[in-house]
């Protein structure tokens, strides 16, 4: 179980990764790193959600921003909900690798 020390570290973390980046990346990066995730880093949030409710930006402003960190390494994709897809900070962000055990296939 995750704790908000842990949550507080992984900010620190992303952050202290992302110094040379811009202020619209590192904010987009450490709204990832503080929102809730599911088991594997998924934020399963969508791009207005995160947009609108979070940050008061367009969610054409979001994405665009978005799509540049997936583009360097710092986001992975993960899965869609709804047609929305959905990510998780990337190891250039954490400096950790995010393995997901595969689920077994039952009869």
């Amino acid at each position: 179980m995750k704790t908000a020390d842990d949550a507080r570290a992984l900010a620190r973390e992303v952050l202290r990764r992302t110094k040379e980046l811009p202020p619209n990346q590192r904010l987009v990066l450490q709204l990832y790193a503080i929102m809730p995730k599911e088991p594997g880093g998924a934020v399963r949030k969508t791009a207005r959600e995160l947009a609108e409710d979070e940050l008061g930006w367009t969610p054409t402003l979001f994405s665009r921003v978005r799509g540049q960190l997936v583009e360097d390494g710092w986001l992975e994709f993960v899965d869609k909900l709804s047609n929305s897809p959905i990510y998780r900070l990337g190891e250039r962000a954490t400096g950790q690798r995010t393995v997901i055990p595969l689920r077994s296939r039952t009869a």
